[in-house]
């Protein structure tokens, strides 16, 4: 692992780090993005059940998501609002908080994890193309 593989707010080491989607820095730990969320509102849909699948149709309504908290596994609820009947939808490992006091704009920046390169300083593999060695790794790091 990375020697310096600590969030940049608090200094904790040892868990699961997260970092802004393009960019290697500020690295943020589960504590601090719990405190640094966004408020994110989902659209409201109605469901109407087609054979075996549900079709969603936007009311128009908005309504804000409920505070996460970042799971064992780093996966907070997506950011869409509830499936059919109220069923909680996939989780996600993307976080989206504010960061605004360190020069990112818009308050509402996705982070992805932070699965650092074998060997290498402050380098972390692409989302997305991460091997399954490292993914398992970071998943099973601690949380906080």
């Amino acid at each position: 692992m990375c020697k310096n593989y600590e969030c940049s707010f608090c200094g904790k080491e040892g868990v699961k780090l997260w970092r802004p989607y393009g960019a290697f820095k500020p690295l943020v730990c589960a504590e601090c993005a719990e405190t640094r969320q966004s408020p994110i509102e989902y659209y409201v849909l109605t469901w109407k059940k087609e054979g075996e699948k549900y079709i969603e149709e936007p009311t128009g309504e908005k309504l804000p998501l409920p505070k996460w908290i970042i799971n064992e596994k780093g996966r907070v609820p997506n950011y869409r609002g509830p499936g059919p009947n109220g069923i909680e939808r996939e989780m996600t490992d993307q976080l989206i908080i504010n960061l605004k006091d360190v020069g990112f704009d818009s308050g509402k920046t996705a982070l992805v994890p932070a699965v650092p390169y074998e060997n290498y300083d402050d380098q972390f593999w692409t989302y997305g193309d991460v091997p399954q060695d490292k993914v398992e790794w970071w998943e099973n790091f601690p949380t906080k």
